[in-house]
């Protein structure tokens, strides 16, 4: 890849980019280019913004060319917070009996684990949606609608990916581009930074809890799942 094209690409991104950041003004991209050792990447260009839309566009080393926002959600720390709270008067109760405390613990790592399990393989909505950790399950309905609606919007497949360590969320949207020219791939890059951009927007809904208008997709959505599944909040 020319220095050429990647100057160009970090000069669309910084533009179009620019207004686009929730919660600060947008850090300039950089470019970083991998050795021909290097059999994972072949070249980044990113930003360490927070709360940016497109966050990185990359090429990696099979030539998968590919376009992620910045984090949309942390299910896992989420879950953990909420189960905890959940397990507070259980475990004051406990409080100076250490056999019974360790049992209420066991329990509450245990319903942590399969719930961080089945938020990772997307399954059992219905019994985590009446847990206390059920806002998380309900944002991933919610994500990957969101991408279905812009994946056929845009006419490119955008994807909610989930990191299996931390259970962290974002968008991606990746092509092939190992036989493509530089144009094209500029182009199909462009067309991939804009549907991740609307679907960050629209996935973001979830969390403008003190402005209805803003979410009112999103309040539809919920209203519906949750009747659906025979959960009444």
């Amino acid at each position: 890849m020319s220095q050429e094209f990647l100057n160009r690409l970090k000069n669309y991104l910084d533009e179009r980019l620019k207004g686009e950041v929730l919660y600060d003004s947008l850090k300039p991209f950089k470019i970083e280019v991998f050795p021909p050792s290097n059999k994972y990447w072949r070249w980044w260009v990113r930003t360490e913004s927070y709360g940016v839309p497109v966050a990185v566009v990359a090429e990696h080393g099979d030539g998968t060319v590919s376009v992620k926002s910045d984090l949309l959600d942390k299910a896992g720390d989420d879950i953990i917070e909420r189960l905890c709270k959940s397990y507070r008067s259980k475990f004051a109760k406990a409080r100076g009996n250490k056999e019974e405390e360790e049992v209420w613990d066991a329990l509450r790592r245990k319903e942590e684990d399969e719930a961080r399990k089945d938020y990772l393989n997307r399954r059992n909505f219905e019994k985590h949606l009446k847990k206390s950790y059920w806002h998380a399950f309900l944002r991933l309905l919610w994500f990957d609608e969101v991408a279905r609606r812009i994946s056929e919007e845009h006419g490119v497949e955008v994807r909610v990916e989930i990191d299996k360590v931390d259970y962290e969320s974002g968008l991606e949207s990746k092509f092939d581009g190992s036989n493509m020219d530089e144009e094209k791939k500029f182009e199909e890059i462009r067309k991939r930074v804009e549907a991740v951009i609307a679907a960050y927007k629209l996935a973001h809904q979830a969390y403008h809890f003190r402005e209805p208008k803003k979410r009112e997709k999103f309040l539809e959505f919920r209203k519906a799942n949750l009747a659906k599944y025979g959960i009444k909040r």
